[in-house]
């Protein structure tokens, strides 16, 4: 490490254990969470720093990660993980390389060898709307989460947001004085649990109250009263179109590279079975009905031509030879995070064989796509032991 470089945390002693607040920044709370388990993220952060050789490129991911804005923490820990990743797959990395032709420049230039390798990255954020009422929300949670009764848990299933920022602690006062009013062991369902329901200034809030097991009674570090936020009526949920739109954003900046080019999209969605990502790079799925099939079934499922990758002979943005997918990237837990390169099926300039990522690596063969898991696992291509961090978050009686 050079030695007048400002280090990403601060060194004071911590003796917070606290779960995070809502409106909590990540790097508020990694900077003052106590406890031998959270030293290893830390540490470990500051370990990937120090590998950055570039001093403006240093301090730039310094401030990124000490920013209040969520996003901009999470797009900075997006290329420290590029970084680092691509170190141990043993590139030599050039920051922000020169390209010819215009005055963008990507994130990293990785040179193994005979191979070279362009990375961008970026995470895709919410809209200036969608923070402002996430903002107005975390007020409300925070808010009735210091009440932190010892007998029960409070199970949110029903929210309406309203305008402006609730007036919380009214509802705070009104829920402690509802709660002492209620016997933790009577024989209560979830069903038949008793209700408290609180309207006010355009907000609607439904809160269940459920008791806690004997031993789970008192107040600890890690408790919130909110135990359940069921508060949502089931809806459809399609993250296909803003994986695209990232990828939009960055696919037209530098021409042909002369070399592979991978955007890395940082995101946050649930997609364990790759429908989200399978719609975005190949397009959405549909039922496509044929009445006059000769005996075949009359329906069957096809690609629309919306993918970013397009569709066969027409395939769409060939400079771009794979898109890496980095899917709940958090310090804490980054070797869990999923991670799946979608290699494009007619790039002008083809991708190592073996890239070096952990990464699910996700291809078109013969009109079906096929999957490859990362080998060695993350943890392993990491150095980290099992489990990782050691220790445990929230140590009872802490």
């Amino acid at each position: 490490m050079v030695n007048s470089r400002e280090p990403l945390f601060d060194d004071s002693r911590r003796e917070d254990t606290s779960v995070a607040d809502f409106q909590e920044s990540n790097f508020a709370f990694m900077n003052r969470i106590a406890g031998n388990y959270w030293d290893h993220p830390r540490e470990l952060m500051q370990q990937w720093l120090d590998r950055i050789n570039d001093d403006i490129t240093y301090y730039d991911l310094l401030q990124r990660l000490r920013s209040r804005d969520n996003e901009q923490f999470r797009s900075a820990y997006l290329e420290l993980y590029l970084h680092e990743s691509l170190l141990r797959a043993r590139y030599e990395i050039v920051v922000h390389p020169e390209v010819p032709g215009t005055t963008r420049r990507p994130d990293f230039l990785a040179v193994r060898g005979n191979e070279r390798l362009y990375v961008e990255a970026v995470a895709p954020g919410a809209t200036p709307a969608a923070k402002a009422a996430a903002g107005r929300r975390a007020v409300l949670f925070d808010t009735v989460n210091r009440l932190q009764d010892p007998n029960f848990i409070l199970w949110l299933d029903r929210l309406v947001d309203g305008p402006r920022p609730p007036r919380a602690a009214r509802l705070r006062g009104e829920l402690s004085r509802w709660l002492r009013r209620l016997d933790p062991d009577a024989p209560w369902t979830a069903d038949a649990a008793p209700r408290y329901d609180w309207r006010e200034d355009g907000w609607e809030v439904g809160l269940k109250a459920l008791p806690k097991k004997l031993e789970a009674r008192g107040l600890r570090p890690e408790s919130r009263v909110i135990g359940i936020y069921g508060r949502s009526e089931a809806s459809f949920v399609d993250d296909a179109p803003a994986i695209r739109g990232a990828l939009a954003a960055k696919h037209h900046g530098y021409g042909d590279l002369d070399a592979p080019f991978v955007i890395a999209v940082g995101t946050y969605m649930m997609d364990s079975d790759r429908w989200h990502a399978s719609n975005a790079m190949y397009g959405q799925l549909a039922i496509e009905f044929e009445p006059n099939s000769d005996g075949e079934p009359p329906t069957r499922a096809i690609r629309q031509g919306d993918g970013y990758f397009g569709t066969p002979p027409d395939w769409q943005n060939r400079n771009v030879s794979g898109v890496l997918l980095v899917n709940q990237l958090m310090p804490y837990y980054f070797q869990r995070a999923e991670v799946t390169l979608w290699r494009h099926p007619s790039p002008t300039h083809a991708l190592p064989d073996d890239l070096g990522f952990p990464a699910h690596v996700i291809a078109l063969d013969s009109g079906e796509l096929s999957e490859a898991p990362p080998d060695p696992s993350a943890g392993e291509f990491f150095g980290l032991p099992d489990p990782w961090p050691p220790g445990n978050a929230w140590p009872k009686g802490d």
